[in-house]
């Protein structure tokens, strides 16, 4: 608690301030206590949170196919944390690969490496979400957009698992294995892609016209499209930063 006219600090249960002999009204106690409450409760909170992403995991891992299946409204934190998660290992894989690779002689940015990176890949799931959750509604499945978000965030748990331990492996500077790690989280990444539509065919009723398979091409054909246009714009930023970092000590 601090004092409303010279800022001074208080003492929890001070009357008057010792420096400036202010007196400490009802009104700083109680917007203090406040704010101590409502500190308390984000915390509590985010335990919270923790404690349900970490029960998540297990499951996701283990039957991921069945867990994106019986995903609830609870879950959808879980998924949207994940997503977030690997939108951010990729750019961290390639900022860390960069700065084992130039050995201190180029020094990458960090912005231009992960921060702008890790936005356009979070634009990039969105769109994407979006045609799956088009799909759905062409298969006549009756689920919501935060449903897809969920039952696709819920196939990204081993991809974004693997994608955690390819940045630690860069990190300790096993380029190689990471590399290897990454393509392979890549790849379960575009597994996680077609599965969300065979998981989201289960909500459909019988009657629904559009099979699962040509719901896949659908969404490969528009990732295509997304991955062309959005790949374009980082290949070119990652390009430009290293050809900045090369001339730098020049």
């Amino acid at each position: 608690m601090y004092c409303s006219q010279c800022n001074a600090p208080l003492e929890t249960d001070a009357k008057f301030c010792t420096n400036c002999g202010a007196k400490v009204t009802d009104v700083q106690t109680k917007a203090t206590a406040s704010k101590t409450e409502a500190t308390n409760d984000y915390v509590v909170q985010g335990k919270t949170i923790a404690k349900q992403y970490w029960s998540f995991i297990p499951n996701a891992l283990a039957h991921p196919f069945t867990t994106s299946k019986q995903v609830t409204e609870r879950d959808k934190i879980n998924a949207i944390i994940t997503i977030v998660l690997f939108s951010l290992f990729l750019p961290l894989y390639i900022y860390s690969s960069a700065r084992v690779v130039m050995h201190g002689f180029m020094s990458p940015s960090f912005a231009d490496i992960v921060i702008k990176p890790f936005f356009i890949l979070i634009i990039f799931f969105a769109v994407l979400i979006a045609v799956k959750f088009g799909v759905a509604k062409l298969m006549k499945a009756d689920v919501s957009f935060m449903y897809v978000v969920t039952s696709f965030g819920s196939l990204m748990v081993l991809p974004t698992a693997i994608a955690l331990a390819t940045w630690v492996f860069a990190l300790i500077g096993s380029i190689t294995f990471s590399s290897i790690l990454m393509l392979l989280a890549i790849s379960l990444t575009s597994i996680a892609s077609m599965a969300t539509v065979f998981s989201l065919k289960t909500k459909a009723p019988a009657t629904s016209k559009l099979d699962a398979v040509y719901g896949v091409v659908i969404t490969y054909v528009a990732m295509g499209i997304i991955l062309f246009i959005i790949g374009d714009s980082l290949l070119g930023n990652l390009l430009s930063e290293f050809q900045n970092s090369f001339y730098a000590p020049f």
